[in-house]
């Protein structure tokens, strides 16, 4: 109990400070970039590992595991929030603004809400993810370089980071579930560490201008060699049912579109994100499927789609928050949440809205 309530103090101070700290990148000298956010390396709206706060009302795909309530039907309405922020440790320009550098610690929070569900009302699934000084570097070019038409290349960045952490917690109507149905599975253990390296063509940079930016993101899994993505205890599952992961990468792309659409601020967004996934492999019945039932031969890597489309308000202040959209999101895929991912086709179309 002392080492969760230090661990939720420490999250919300760090989640304090950078609020308070001010959002404009320093071109002076070093300490002039301590605690300054970079308007670039930030994520595109269609990031399933988002660091921007946003909450979500969605027709999601339902599913035994989680309908305690058991309306017994293929879709059902449930709530989504993500609690992000990237701490900015220190940014600063260079060259006259040619070259940027960006050191951040992201930080988010994800959880699965049931809240049109009367008898509960649980949380499902909460994940948990945080980075160790992501670093991003930008090249800016000295003028735009036209290469078709509506098609310019103002910049590249290159981001990475060597540790990267993700976990994940059941809620309430798994427990349930499991403990009505003496499901052989009690827990699965998410707790991955791994790399992460990013490109990106254009990145929007804080501009207003007409953009296409593009992202190829790379992850490399250090535990998937001994545990995969998951791993499991003799107390609480029957291993037998359980296979290990051996697909130790995980690849995406990203294209974003960005437009100006009046003089007050406003911009359409438009972005997409395509992600190539290891399925967890644990009985299908655990993660969507009728009772008892399971899957042959279940694919080893599932293709995911995430589409995301609105409109964004920039107020111009250099403060937190100071962008608000709101849009519609659709998604297709493999159950992005947690010990949710044994399921292969989880369907999601929501309505957004979202803080930068």
């Amino acid at each position: 109990m002392i080492k969760k309530n230090y661990s939720i103090f420490v999250f919300f101070l760090l989640f304090l400070t950078s609020v308070l700290c001010p959002a404009q990148e320093a071109n002076g000298n070093f300490w002039d970039g301590v605690a300054a956010s970079a308007g670039f390396g930030k994520s595109f709206w269609a990031d399933m590992y988002s660091t921007a706060t946003w909450v979500e009302i969605a027709y999601a795909t339902n599913s035994p595991d989680y309908d305690w309530g058991e309306f017994n039907t293929n879709y059902r309405f449930f709530v989504f929030a993500n609690l992000g922020t990237d701490l900015p440790v220190w940014s600063g320009c260079f060259s006259d603004g040619k070259y940027g550098l960006s050191i951040t610690l992201p930080f988010m929070i994800e959880l699965w809400y049931d809240r049109f569900e009367w008898k509960t009302s649980p949380i499902i699934n909460t994940s948990y993810r945080f980075g160790i000084f992501d670093t991003c570097f930008i090249y800016r070019l000295d003028n735009p370089r036209h290469v078709f038409p509506y098609f310019n290349i103002y910049n590249w960045a290159l981001k990475f980071s060597l540790l990267k952490h993700e976990s994940t917690h059941i809620g309430d109507e798994l427990v349930i579930y499991i403990k009505d149905h003496d499901f052989p599975i009690k827990r699965i253990n998410v707790l991955r560490n791994y790399a992460e390296i990013v490109f990106t063509l254009n990145d929007p940079d804080n501009q207003p201008h007409f953009n296409h930016g593009f992202k190829f993101g790379f992850l490399f899994n250090y535990n998937c060699f001994i545990n995969g993505w998951y791993s499991v205890s003799e107390t609480e599952a029957d291993t037998k049912l359980v296979q290990s992961g051996n697909f130790p990468f995980e690849l995406y792309l990203q294209y974003q579109y960005q437009s100006k659409i009046s003089s007050h601020g406003f911009q359409a967004i438009a972005s997409v994100e395509y992600r190539l996934r290891e399925r967890h492999k644990y009985p299908f019945s655990y993660s969507g499927a009728l009772e008892g039932a399971y899957m042959d031969n279940p694919p080893n890597l599932v293709n995911c789609f995430n589409f995301f489309a609105g409109i964004r308000h920039d107020n111009q202040k250099k403060s937190y928050f100071s962008k608000i959209g709101i849009g519609a999101r659709f998604y297709f895929g493999l159950n992005p949440y947690g010990q949710y991912r044994s399921m292969p086709h989880y369907n999601q179309i929501g309505l957004v809205a979202i803080f930068e």
